[in-house]
């Protein structure tokens, strides 16, 4: 058959697999019936086997370049994402969500080592004695802290700015970051942890002490008041993800129903054998455990950013203490809200083992 026989042969279904595109990007797959969608993909099929063959027996380049974009072009129809469920997303954040992180003990684990560690610190920190706090902080450090603070909130040079709030956002999530990567490591994760939690500590601590003047310390929790709820929240929950995949590669343990679906075979006489099921194990547990660590790193990366909001808009702003310190609160109630009351155990099975 001839090159030009060929293509006139094949150029009906061409200009209809084009029409059908056009539809297809004018209207939603599912206004069209079931015949129209079966045909495409009939198509689809047919075009990618015409370029295919046009590759090979080297046809006009203006009909291979015509089919490369015919292809593409039904390539993205086909293969197009799908409507966001916005029924099943606020579902799963309002209910799953929170029971989800209310349950894992990963988190309660970081919750307590770093409110633990923040108040001992921070309470060493807070007598006349500002030894433990040079040792931990550093006395260059803290004297550069008390500088920064020595002038009023409206008065200390910082501007609320777009700027400001993308380095903020930057410092908070590389701080989370190190806590959710190197918690694969358990030991590294919660290193950073612990290591952010004697900081804190010892600054809060160090800045109440009669070691520095009222004035500075008045300015140094008036700035930190109305995002350190969104932001020391945010740090549990970045470590207590890492933590969950960490615990993973120690101690894999499947759920039930999933342990069902998967047969164990025979390996008591095989050395092989048990060590190619060990590294099955592992590998399926660190899968389930970053599909149960997503949903807590979504959320530590929301507070996070509005943290950062209220850290570069509202923090260094000349409005009143008592607004910042509802900001403070209002923000405490509803992490309480959305953590406890939302996550309260509901059934049995919610709880994460």
């Amino acid at each position: 058959m001839k090159v030009a026989e060929l293509i006139e042969q094949r150029r009906s279904n061409w200009q209809e697999l084009e029409q059908l595109c056009t539809t297809m990007e004018n209207k939603r797959k599912r206004s069209m019936t079931a015949r129209s969608i079966s045909r495409f993909a009939t198509l689809y099929r047919g075009a990618c086997a015409d370029l295919a063959l046009a590759d090979s027996y080297q046809l006009p380049p203006n009909i291979v370049e015509y089919l490369h974009q015919l292809v593409g072009r039904a390539h993205n129809q086909l293969y197009r994402s799908r409507r966001i469920d916005w029924t099943s997303l606020v579902n799963s954040l309002i209910f799953e969500v929170p029971s989800h992180i209310f349950h894992d003990r990963c988190v309660q684990v970081c919750f307590c080592l770093f409110w633990s560690v923040f108040l001992m610190c921070g309470y060493l920190a807070s007598g006349s004695d500002s030894t433990f706090a040079d040792q931990i902080v550093g006395a260059e450090q803290l004297d550069m802290m008390s500088e920064m603070h020595s002038r009023s909130v409206g008065n200390s040079g910082f501007t609320p700015s777009a700027y400001m709030s993308a380095r903020y956002i930057q410092h908070n999530t590389s701080i989370g970051l190190q806590c959710f990567a190197l918690g694969i490591t358990v030991i590294g994760g919660l290193g950073v942890l612990l290591s952010n939690a004697s900081t804190l500590g010892t600054v809060f601590g160090y800045m109440a002490s009669p070691n520095v003047p009222d004035d500075v310390s008045n300015n140094f929790f008036e700035f930190v008041t109305a995002h350190g709820p969104f932001e020391l929240t945010a740090i549990i929950l970045s470590a207590g993800a890492g933590l969950r995949l960490g615990m993973a590669l120690i101690n894999p343990r499947f759920r039930d129903a999933e342990l069902k679906e998967h047969e164990q075979p025979n390996i008591e006489n095989d050395l092989f054998d048990k060590m190619r099921m060990l590294t099955f194990n592992r590998i399926d547990s660190l899968k389930i455990a970053a599909r149960r660590a997503l949903p807590i790193m979504g959320s530590a990366a929301v507070m996070f950013g509005l943290a950062a909001m209220i850290e570069a808009w509202i923090s260094p702003s000349p409005l009143p203490l008592i607004f910042k310190q509802m900001i403070a609160v209002t923000s405490s109630g509803m992490l309480t809200i959305y953590f406890i009351l939302l996550g309260f155990p509901r059934r049995e099975h919610d709880a994460v083992r």
